[in-house]
Parts: structure tokens; sequence; C-alpha cells
């Protein structure tokens, strides 16, 4: 029986993947994490499972951050890296930190579970050939607001400062959240840094 944890900050996702894991006949979900710490806590406490399956942007610990820490106590524990949306330059990361692979989240089912089998059963590294999707170019406006969010200021400042209303500030957040897979503001400014997008 093959031991899984998850690890997925979003219920829907987190639950669902564990339900449908546990349909697998030769695979048992031993622990749901809902972030990294508690994913590690756990570890620490039971031991390594086969495998560890990790969304990679996460709060507080992200996904190499948790890997990272998990290698600390069990250098040769299996996890497996699931990106939102994957880029080349992540894979790469995934690789040298002893990742035992790096997928998108949009893989199919069926891949998915083969990979995980494949991981748990010291398998080479697995990737995907996906495409890069760009990301961005975010737009002028949105550039702007995003620089300004770097700077400490708040939708109502920058509404002021670029003659709009903060809820047209809110709305351009939204887009650039959805074009950089992130959920908040501090995420977008470092994910924008990390991709140049932002340069300091």
């Amino acid at each position: 029986m093959t031991k899984i944890v998850i690890i997925d900050d979003h219920p829907v996702v987190r639950d669902g993947m564990s339900a449908m894991l546990e349909n697998e006949s030769d695979f048992s979900v031993v622990c749901a994490a809902k972030c990294g710490e508690d994913a590690v806590d756990y570890v620490r406490r039971h031991g390594a499972p086969d495998i560890v399956v990790s969304d990679i942007r996460m709060p507080g610990l992200d996904g190499f951050e948790t890997l990272a820490r998990l290698k600390r106590f069990f250098p040769d524990i299996r996890v497996l890296l699931l990106a939102g949306m994957p880029l080349r330059i992540e894979e790469e990361k995934a690789r040298a930190a002893g990742a035992r692979g790096y997928l998108p989240k949009s893989l199919d089912w069926e891949r998915l579970v083969a990979a995980i089998r494949l991981a748990a059963q010291d398998g080479g590294f697995i990737a995907d050939d996906f495409d890069e999707p760009k990301v961005g170019p975010l737009s002028r406006r949105e550039i702007e607001v995003l620089t300004y969010i770097a700077q400490g200021k708040t939708h109502e400042e920058i509404g002021m400062i670029g003659d709009i209303s903060a809820e047209t500030v809110r709305t351009h957040m939204k887009s650039i959240f959805r074009k950089l897979d992130c959920t908040n503001a501090p995420a977008a400014v470092s994910r924008a840094y990390e991709l140049g997008i932002l340069r300091a």
C-alpha cells in the first residue's frame, strides 16, 4: 500500500484529490494537510510516507520550502510538486531541490496517478511536456498598480494617483492575481519580482 501525504491550501482541491486517490486500491492517503507546516509536523511525528504530493504556491511555507524542510528530517523523502501555472524555471528548481517530479495541476487524472506510482517507486524525475504559459504581459496599468502596491500604497491612494476608483484598482488586482496565479497582493508582488515584471 502506497502511503501518501497531500498538501494543498485549497480545501476543494485537497479533499477532492484525497477522495480520488483513496479510490485507487493501492493508495492510502494518510494525511491531507492544508499547509506545509502541518505536513512537516505530521511527517516528523509519523515518519516519511511513500510519497508527498504538494502544491507549490501556498501561504506560509510554499512547496519548495516545504520540500527543503522535509528533506532536512528525511533526506530520502519523495516529493512530487504540482503547479497551477507551470514554469520551466520552476521545473529546474524542483530538480535541483531534490523533488521527484514537477507537474501541472491540469494533468489528466490517469497520468497523475501514474506519476505518483512512478515517483513512489524511485522512478527518475517526472515532468510533463507542457507549453509554458504566458505570464501576462501585464498591461501598463496593471504594472503601474502593482508597482504602487509594492510601495505599500492602498487601493484608495492608488486610485487618487491614477485618477481611477478604488474599485477599478481592485479589478486590476483581480486580473493580476489571475495572470500570476496568486491569491494575495504580497504573493503577486513577490511573483512579479521573480519573473522580472517588477524590478528593484
